[in-house]
C-alpha cells in the first residue's frame, strides 16, 4: 500500500528525526549530569524526572485541546521551536538549574506532541496510519540513535556532556523548520474519548510506570561499568532497537490491540524483571535487555496512537492529548517511586515497574477477551 500523501508524512516525520537528533542527546546526558557532575542523590533524580513528565502530561493534554481549538500546525510549531529552551542545560551551574532547563524545554516537547500527531493522522487514510505512525517512529528514533552515538563518541574521547549540549540546538531549529512546512494542520472538534479510547489510556498508563526514565539504566550500567560512554550506549542501543521495530511494527499485518498487550505492555515488564535480576552481570546483560525493551517501546508507540485515531474522529488532537497525558501521568508517578526505591535497591525500583508492565498487560489482555 502507497501512502498517498508521502511527502507531507516525510516532513513531519523528519521533524521529529532532527528533534530527536538535537534534544535526546540531552537526555542521554541528564541523568550523568544531574547525578555524577552536580551529585544529586539518586532519589531527586527521580523527583526532577517526575517534575519533567508531570508538568509535561499537563502540557500533552493541553496542547492536544488548543491543536484541536486553534490549529494543529500553529501549536506543533511553537511547542517544537520551544524544546531548544533545553539545550542551555549545559550552562547550568547547579543541579537545581539544569533541572529548570531540562524541564521547561522537555515541557514545550510535550505541548507539541499530540498536535503533531494529530496532523499525521490528517494526512493520512485509516488504513494509513499504521504505517505512517511506524515511519514517524522509525525516523523519530534513528535520529535519537544518532544523537546518543555523537554524545557517546564525544565522551570517549574526554568531552563533557555540558560543553555538547549547547550544539543540540542545531537540528532543533531544523526540525521546527520541517513543521512549519507541512502542508496541515487544521483545527477539530475538542471532545471526550470514547470507553474504549479512555482504556488504551488508563493502560499506557500503568505502561508509563514500566516506562520510565531511561535514565535509570543508563545510571545502573554506570554503576556496574564505571564508564560514562558504556552507560550512554545502552541507551543508543535501545533507540536503535525501537527504531527498527517501530518500522517493522508499521508494515506487518498484525492487530494492534494484540500487538500492544503482548510485544508492549507484556514484554516491557518481563523485561524490567530482566534488569532487576540481571544487571550485575554488566554490559552483557544490560544490552539485551535494551533491545528487549526498545520492541515493547516500538510496539507502543505504532499501536496505542494508530488505536487512538481509529477511535477519535474530529477529536484527534483531543485524545493524543489525552493519550500522552495518561503516559505522562504514569511516568510521573513512576519515576517518583523509582527513585526512592533506587535508593534502597536498584532491584526494587525495576521490580516495581515489572509488576506494574505485567497490570498494564492485564487491562488491555480483558479488551481482547471482549472481543
Amino acid at each position: 500500500m502507497t501512502i498517498k500523501r508521502r511527502s507531507e508524512v516525510l516532513k513531519i516525520s523528519f521533524s521529529a528525526f532532527f528533534a530527536d537528533l538535537g534534544y535526546q542527546a540531552a537526555v542521554a546526558s541528564f541523568p550523568i549530569i544531574f547525578v555524577f557532575y552536580f551529585h544529586a542523590p539518586i532519589f531527586l533524580y527521580g523527583i526532577a524526572e517526575a517534575l519533567n513528565y508531570g508538568g509535561g502530561s499537563l502540557m500533552s493534554i493541553l496542547g492536544g485541546y488548543l491543536a484541536d481549538k486553534y490549529g494543529r500546525k500553529m501549536i506543533a510549531v511553537i511547542g517544537n521551536a520551544l524544546i531548544v529552551i533545553l539545550s542551555f542545560t549545559g550552562l547550568a551551574v547547579n543541579y537545581i538549574e539544569a533541572l529548570f532547563l531540562f524541564m521547561f524545554g522537555w515541557w514545550f516537547r510535550n505541548f507539541r506532541t499530540p498536535a503533531r500527531r494529530a496532523m499525521l493522522s490528517e494526512v493520512t487514510e485509516e488504513s494509513e496510519r499504521k504505517e505512517a505512525y511506524g515511519i514517524l517512529h522509525a525516523l523519530d528514533i534513528a535520529g535519537a540513535t544518532l544523537a546518543v552515538a555523537y554524545l557517546t563518541i564525544a565522551l570517549y574521547f574526554g568531552v563533557k556532556a555540558t560543553e555538547i549540549l549547547i550544539f543540540t540546538s542545531i537540528p532543533l531549529i531544523i526540525s521546527t523548520l520541517f513543521l512549519v512546512f507541512v502542508k496541515a494542520g487544521g483545527k477539530g472538534i475538542p471532545k471526550k474519548p470514547g470507553k474504549v479510547a479512555l482504556t488504551i489510556v488508563i493502560s499506557t498508563m500503568f505502561f508509563a510506570f514500566t516506562q520510565y526514565s531511561f535514565g535509570f539504566p543508563i545510571i545502573t550500567t554506570e554503576e556496574f561499568t564505571r564508564r560514562f560512554y558504556l552507560a550512554t550506549l545502552t541507551y543508543g542501543v535501545f533507540l536503535a532497537s525501537s527504531s527498527i521495530f517501530g518500522y517493522v511494527f508499521g508494515k506487518i499485518k498484525l492487530e494492534e490491540v494484540k500487538g500492544l498487550a503482548f510485544l508492549g505492555y507484556l514484554l516491557a515488564g518481563l523485561t524490567s524483571f530482566g534488569f532487576a535480576f540481571l544487571s550485575p552481570l554488566g554490559v552483557i546483560s544490560i544490552y539485551p535487555l535494551s533491545v528487549i525493551m526498545g520492541i515493547a517501546v516500538a510496539s507502543t508507540e505504532t499501536f496505542e496512537p494508530t488505536i487512538i485515531s481509529k477511535l477519535s474522529r474530529g477529536e484527534t488532537g483531543t485524545a493524543m492529548g489525552a493519550l500522552s497525558f495518561g503516559r505522562s501521568i504514569g511516568v510521573l508517578i513512576g519515576n517518583t517511586i523509582m527513585g526512592f526505591l533506587y535508593q534502597y535497591s536498584y532491584s526494587y525500583s525495576y521490580i516495581f515497574a515489572g509488576i506494574m508492565g505485567i497490570i498494564a498487560f492485564l487491562i488491555v489482555f480483558t479488551v481482547l477477551l471482549r472481543g
